[in-house]
């Protein structure tokens, strides 16, 4: 008996010992946006379990997570709930976790053909909608949270759980818990913002990412979710086109004109507006409405493509800016063009928009416009003169450079949209997916110390064919090409970016609330933190983070 009751013991032993051992769960924390984790990353020594969050009403907030997984892991998916609150209730807090997705990039911050000698390397920027995925042993994997406090949420104190669960067993993994502190202040709607925000479109590339014909019902109804997702940061312009291809060989897809230009027989023109009506409602639709800019008069090789009814085909008019030929081609496109504005109620809105265009090539344009169409509108991006400051009414200087403050004071009377941009040729602050994080969302607040009434980015979605995974192009730095992803997926990038114009226009408000109150000292000490924004080099002893960190701090402060 005893000897059986050994064997027996002995079996369930092994038994036991033979049983697969419980994987280790993943290690999650809480950590900063400003940084960019390495899927290589160990996990963290004191993991951050429990966090707060402080929003104004009206604000798109992110927080960011770590995963970091000891042992191979099943499928898993993240959740973000709102804890304890009451089931039917209004006007509460949306929120949404996403993994993160690496895409590659290389250290090149410059204008010019990419150069193919430098160590590519992956940044988490692509901020995913995939519903689940698994994680390697070893691995750290990046969770972006974003949470959209709407304008009449109550104010006061929400929790949220991460929760990361095992998509088989439906098992929580790990959870992080969120604390939210919504203060008793609300921003404006995105399209009621006073940031001025203009990111050119390329519609084209959605055409062909989404494999449908361009302008056609698929077309139009897949650009719907870019352009909400646009409207989102308070975008102001929708980017048309007038003339085939205004930028020459920038662009992987050509810009195919949205008005389709007819030399008739007779030797008269004739215009069809009918994909330029219909984006330009469907971009009203999504929320962008304030501003039309029209490209361009002036383009990059000076061609002009229209149809020619007596040769039955496209032709190219190639020109100067002070032909006779350029005059006549414009005058006749210019008062059509205007008639049709005015009868959609739109010319006052409507800017004939260049980019970087020298001053002479500007001047001929402005006097053929305005002998065409007194009062036709005019932009555009590129370096400051003092002789267009007075005749454009949306006038974008590039970083670094300045109107005058009493050029300044004349254009905002007048009612004149004043900004700046960064391109290829601005190290840092940039977007570029070798950005540091910080900088997007100091961008919008480097404008405002520095008076202007918003900024300029040239390209949110001019992808090539591998922007999911590489954000490499043949021109440019990494990144300068697109803000966000194809699908259409968000970035830690626009996010930020996001999160700077929220700061800017906290800096509005507080800054009228202070003056309404007489606080003479809550606005120092609000204009004591903005003047460190003002230089296009950060103050010593300061970063991009730091500089915003310190923002966010004091805007929170005067919100409470």
């Amino acid at each position: 008996m005893k000897k059986i009751l050994c064997c027996v013991l002995a079996t369930l032993a092994l038994g036991a010992s033979a049983q697969p051992q419980k994987a280790a769960a993943p290690a999650a924390s809480w950590v900063s946006t400003d940084i960019h984790l390495s899927a290589a990353a160990p996990a963290p020594a004191h993991p951050t379990a429990d966090t707060l969050l402080v929003a104004w009403r009206g604000e798109r907030a992110s927080m960011q997570a770590l995963l970091h997984a000891p042992a191979a892991t099943g499928s898993l998916q993240l959740r973000l709930e709102l804890v304890g609150a009451k089931k039917g209730q209004a006007a509460l807090p949306q929120a949404e976790a996403h993994f993160l997705e690496r895409v590659l990039t290389d250290n090149f911050q410059y204008c010019g053909y990419h150069p193919n000698h430098l160590t590519p390397y992956t940044v988490p920027d692509r901020i995913a909608t995939v519903p689940a995925l698994a994680l390697a042993e070893g691995e750290t994997r990046g969770v972006w949270c974003t949470v959209e406090v709407p304008r009449e949420a109550p104010a006061g104190s929400y929790r949220l759980l991460l929760s990361v669960v095992d998509s088989l067993t439906q098992r929580t993994v790990a959870k992080l818990n969120l604390r939210l502190s919504v203060l008793d202040r609300t921003l404006p709607a995105p399209a009621d913002q006073a940031f001025h925000v203009d990111f050119w479109q390329q519609p084209y590339a959605v055409a062909r990412h989404h494999g449908v014909a361009r302008w056609s019902d698929a077309h139009f109804e897949a650009l719907k979710p870019y352009l909400r997702l646009l409207a989102r940061s308070g975008q102001k312009v929708i980017s048309t086109i007038l003339f085939y291809e205004p930028w020459g060989d920038q662009s992987y897809d050509k810009f195919d004109p949205m008005v389709r230009t007819t030399r008739k027989a007779d030797g008269t023109w004739s215009y069809d507006y009918s994909v330029f009506d219909r984006y330009v409602e469907l971009c009203m639709e999504c929320g962008i409405s304030k501003q039309i800019s029209c490209y361009s008069m002036v383009p990059w090789d000076m061609s002009f493509r229209y149809y020619d009814e007596a040769q039955g085909r496209e032709v190219d008019l190639k020109t100067t800016t002070s032909s006779a030929e350029y005059k006549e081609l414009w005058t006749a496109f210019l008062r059509a063009f205007a008639a049709h504005l005015k009868e959609k109620g739109w010319f006052d809105k409507t800017c004939i928009a260049m980019d970087e265009r020298g001053l002479p090539n500007m001047l001929d344009a402005y006097r053929v416009a305005q002998e065409a169409v007194p009062g036709m509108r005019m932009a555009l991006a590129g370096n400051y003169h003092a002789e267009l400051v007075d005749k454009l009414q949306d006038y974008c200087i590039a970083f670094g450079q300045d109107f005058k403050p009493e050029e300044l004071a004349s254009r905002q009377a007048a009612g004149r949209v004043s900004t700046t941009y960064t391109c290829c040729s601005n190290t840092h602050p940039n977007l570029f997916s070798n950005s540091l994080p910080a900088e997007a969302a100091l961008l919008p607040v480097y404008c405002i110390a520095n008076r202007f009434e918003g900024y300029l980015h040239w390209s949110w979605m001019n992808w090539d064919d591998k922007s999911l995974t590489d954000s490499r192009y043949r021109l440019f730095a990494p990144g300068d090409t697109y803000v966000v992803y194809p699908g259409p997926q968000s970035s830690v990038r626009y996010e930020r970016f996001i999160e700077g114009v929220a700061l800017a226009e906290k800096v509005r408000l507080l800054r009228e609330s202070y003056r309404e109150q007489g606080n003479a000292d809550a606005l120092e000490r609000l204009e004591r933190v903005v003047r460190l924004f003002e230089t296009e080099t950060y103050p010593e002893g300061h970063t991009a983070a730091t500089l915003v960190d310190a923002l966010r701090r004091e805007v929170n402060a005067g919100g409470r």
